[in-house]
């Protein structure tokens, strides 16, 4: 018979002995005699790359994934047609996008880099910097209420002309002319995503600068932010070009379910209806979108306006729905 230490050496050797192990004795061997390397690492998606941007703004967690077909050199094949995304708030994102990127590799054979840029780990989602980096700045805000009705001063706003130049001056170039010099990122199109105050960066970009992307795609934007700033002066000032964009640009609006929408369920307590009510659309979203829509159909710049109401979801849940119905669209050329 052979030793139980010369049977584990085979087993390394030749995985037809594994045919003699029933599953019992394999896992009295796991348990009983063969030691388990525990040391961890983090965990790791092939075809992807991150780095700490250290700025004078504070550190950015910026995260890229390229198509697995590409392989580890990032070397597309002559003639595809690439497609770019860039996210905000990727640390609470990128994943989820690299996911529904892969999905349609696989099913379409389309060709997608994702660009996350976020916000170095930490126990929070959602970086308190997003206030300022995400939103444009005013003369003066109407700040949130806090819990007890008085005007939060633990946030702070508009910084988002800085943020965006910081984009396009360092991630954008080092990203299409350094990691992928040979994928011809140019050419493509390039879609940009955010969420809530990701929305109103995403719809800011739009209206200051509609150039920069191919197709904006915006979650449960808050339109009506800082007493409608959007509209007033973003809006008004972009439908006052004298040319209209060119090449014209596509948008994708998604929001979920409203509070006066809501219904309440059995077995919900009053914590949990009070924590769905919290959560949940609020009311002016959905009459919000539907305005801007109606305003920038017919405008020359516009190339195509989707939307889309995700019934049962609230305004965190509809980022994922949003974000992935809204990539689909994008990536397989529909906006």
């Amino acid at each position: 018979l052979l030793s139980l230490h010369v049977m584990l050496r085979c087993l390394t050797r030749a995985r037809p002995l594994l045919s003699l192990l029933t599953p019992r004795s394999l896992i009295h061997i796991h348990n009983k005699t063969m030691t388990t390397d525990h040391s961890h690492g983090h965990a790791r998606v092939p075809n992807t790359l991150e780095w700490l941007a250290k700025t004078k703004r504070g550190d950015y967690l910026v995260q890229v994934a390229w198509p697995l077909c590409w392989g580890e050199d990032r070397v597309a094949s002559e003639n595809e047609v690439v497609n770019l995304v860039y996210l905000v708030d990727g640390n609470a994102y990128f994943f989820t996008a690299v996911d529904v990127s892969r999905r349609l590799e696989y099913l379409n054979s389309t060709r997608t880099v994702v660009v996350g840029i976020g916000y170095p780990p930490s126990k929070y989602v959602y970086d308190f910097r997003r206030g300022p980096d995400l939103t444009p700045p005013a003369d003066e805000y109407d700040m949130p209420l806090d819990r007890y009705g008085k005007p939060r001063t633990d946030i702070s706003f508009g910084e988002a002309n800085e943020f965006l130049d910081w984009i396009k001056a360092d991630v954008m170039p080092y990203v299409e002319d350094t990691l992928f010099p040979k994928a011809n990122l140019h050419t493509g199109r390039k879609a940009l995503f955010g969420h809530s105050y990701g929305g109103i960066f995403t719809l800011n970009t739009m209206f200051t600068q509609p150039e920069l992307f191919n197709t904006y795609i915006a979650a449960s934007p808050v339109i009506w932010w800082n007493k409608d700033f959007l509209i007033r002066e973003r809006e008004t000032a972009f439908l006052a070009r004298d040319k209209p964009v060119d090449p014209p640009f596509s948008l994708a609006l998604t929001w979920g379910t409203g509070k006066s929408e809501l219904v309440r369920d059995p077995d919900d307590d009053d914590e949990k209806w009070y924590k769905r009510q919290n959560c949940a659309e609020d009311d002016k979203m959905k009459p919000s979108a539907t305005a801007l829509v109606s305003r920038l159909k017919d405008c020359p710049s516009v190339k195509k306006i989707w939307t889309r109401e995700f019934e049962g979801e609230d305004h965190g849940s509809v980022a994922v729905t949003g974000l992935q119905q809204g990539l689909m669209q994008f990536i397989l050329g529909k906006i």
